[in-house]
């Protein structure tokens, strides 16, 4: 009976440990328009996906610097893959055009 307790005690505390849910990373909907890092809350530093999630409307992406020179453009057509930011500084800037939804995660 002894072993019975130990092996369901044992149980107990493996599954509880697993249950536990991950962090996730948090995902911003932006639209057409001028962003900079600051406003949007976005770490700096930090490795961004954007996806473009609208079914017919396609979004031109620009990733500029304070001295407004591009570092990354990029153009996403409808329900696109992720693709990688390079890595954001404080004073970029995103500029938006399109009309459809861009996800940044």
């Amino acid at each position: 009976m002894k072993k019975f307790i130990y092996v369901l005690v044992f149980f107990f505390l493996v599954s509880s440990n697993i249950i536990i849910p991950p962090c996730a990373a948090e995902t911003k909907i932006l639209k057409r328009g001028f962003y900079k890092i600051e406003d949007l809350n976005l770490s700096i530093d930090n490795p961004y996906t954007v996806q473009n999630n609208s079914f017919n409307e396609r979004i031109y992406i620009v990733v500029v610097d304070a001295t407004e020179t591009p570092i990354q453009s990029i153009r996403l057509w409808p329900q696109s893959q992720k693709f990688n930011l390079f890595p954001l500084k404080a004073g970029y800037k995103i500029i938006i055009t399109g009309d459809g939804e861009l996800v940044i995660s």
